[in-house]
């Protein structure tokens, strides 16, 4: 009988672990929000439609713009 309840409470363990993990993970930059090459040329400001920060986690500050033609542009701040 200890053993089944034993087994039961690492199982409970793990399923609150496992649901914690998540909610640990969403303060880590992702590689998506970091940028690894830059933009080098102008972008009109009338072209831009969103700019983001990069997380303070990335190995280089950027600033990831989207235009109309791009999704994704890196250009330094």
């Amino acid at each position: 009988m200890s053993r089944v309840f034993l087994v039961l409470g690492f199982v409970l363990i793990m399923a609150l672990y496992s649901d914690a993990m998540p909610l640990a993970l969403e303060h880590i930059s992702k590689p998506e929000s970091c940028c690894f090459d830059f933009f080098s040329g102008k972008i009109p400001k009338i072209k831009i439609q969103k700019e983001v920060k990069t997380g303070p986690n990335c190995a280089q500050r950027g600033v990831i713009v989207t235009t109309p033609k791009h999704d994704r542009l890196c250009v330094r701040p």
